[in-house]
């Protein structure tokens, strides 16, 4: 398991996501599952009418930070992007097996679109501790 991955695990599946749309910023919590070739993809599923999907359209780069565990563990990354993704639910399903609460929360997933999170680089940041990773 590389460093990355355990500050994914730290996340508990969760990332703050924010986007912006006509110079509005806006935020939400997400859930997301770890491509499992790439650790910097994270895939989502949403109503494909929803704001957020329409901010991506409009504007692909994100900022995001994932929640903080007791020891402050997160990652921070203003230089990441959204899009559409060409996945749907049956390919990317297998990722969220076990994921219940991710399950309950999208009870009509079958009709809702992927999205995928590409992280170019971030910051691991935790009490006291920082590294930066790349992806390019």
């Amino acid at each position: 398991m590389t460093f990355f991955e355990e500050y994914i695990q730290a996340s508990g599946g969760l990332v703050f996501v924010a986007t912006t749309r006509n110079n509005q910023p806006s935020m939400r919590i997400m859930g997301f599952a770890v491509s499992p070739v790439h650790e910097n993809i994270w895939y989502f599923n949403v109503d494909p009418t929803s704001y957020k999907v329409k901010d991506i359209d409009t504007n692909d780069k994100v900022a995001i930070m994932t929640p903080f565990n007791e020891n402050g563990e997160r990652i921070e990354s203003n230089n990441a992007t959204m899009k559409r993704s060409d996945k749907k639910w049956p390919d990317i399903k297998p990722l969220f097996i076990g994921n219940k609460s991710y399950m309950h929360g999208h009870p009509n997933i079958e009709s809702e679109i992927v999205l995928e999170l590409h992280i170019h680089s971030a910051r691991l940041t935790s009490y006291g501790y920082k590294k930066d990773v790349n992806f390019n």
